[in-house]
């Protein structure tokens, strides 16, 4: 599949072209579902890796009455801010502020959850509108990147001031911080007991961005990947 024949195309889709990814649609957007030999990906995920996942849904909301709002829709909001929960429909919620949450698709899925989601935001009177927030457009604004696997937060020390190793920076904890300066959301989302990191900032900047990663990263001999290959390890 060519990715320019579709209507939405990830920021960095030429760079995952010249490795001879292959493509997939998802919600529109063609994403790279493999890259090399799968039993290459599968030992890259366990030492370090990077994933375009920036086809994959994602939403914000902020302001007054957000979280209430969030909450009354069955999604559980953490009680402090920079910090993620996992939802029962595998999509994941960080709490940003006291009023703002970002949502993340989840990998295996397609954007039902938050489509839904959308729709009925949009479904509410007009005079509510002050009591739900507003929509945060995150899918066009924040390029997504996943990093994976033994050496994550090696790699990223030389690119962020903030201390991501186990010990300083919890399961599900966010950063909202600058990563090789660009302002960047962090957030800690593991594979079992192998550390994975969530990487959104502006998509103009994406191509740089994946860069300074690669580049972070050679030392530990960093891999990209394709969705089929993390998908697998997320199911183990």
């Amino acid at each position: 599949m060519d990715p320019q024949t579709l209507t939405y195309r990830s920021p960095i889709f030429r760079k995952l072209q010249d490795l001879n990814a292959e493509f997939v649609e998802i919600n529109g957007y063609g994403v790279a579902s493999t890259v090399g030999e799968a039993a290459t990906q599968a030992a890259a995920i366990q030492q370090l890796s990077l994933c375009d996942f920036s086809g994959l849904s994602r939403l914000g909301v902020k302001g007054p009455g957000t979280c209430k709002w969030i909450s009354e829709q069955g999604l559980k909001v953490p009680v402090e801010c920079n910090r993620a929960l996992r939802q029962s429909n595998e999509t994941l919620l960080a709490k940003l502020a006291p009023s703002e949450v970002l949502i993340l698709g989840a990998a295996d899925q397609q954007s039902v959850a938050i489509d839904g989601l959308m729709k009925t935001w949009h479904g509410v009177e007009n005079s509510t509108a002050t009591t739900r927030g507003f929509i945060v457009p995150r899918q066009d604004s924040h390029a997504w990147f996943r990093i994976t696997g033994s050496k994550t937060a090696y790699t990223l020390a030389k690119l962020c001031g903030v201390d991501l190793r186990a010990k300083a920076f919890d399961n599900l904890q966010v950063a909202q911080t600058s990563v090789a300066r660009l302002n960047a959301i962090v957030i800690r989302d593991d594979i079992a007991d192998l550390p994975a990191f969530h990487l959104l900032a502006d998509s103009a900047s994406a191509g740089y961005w994946w860069d300074c990663l690669i580049d972070s990263g050679l030392e530990y001999d960093i891999r990209v990947v394709g969705l089929d290959a993390l998908r697998a390890s997320e199911r183990g």
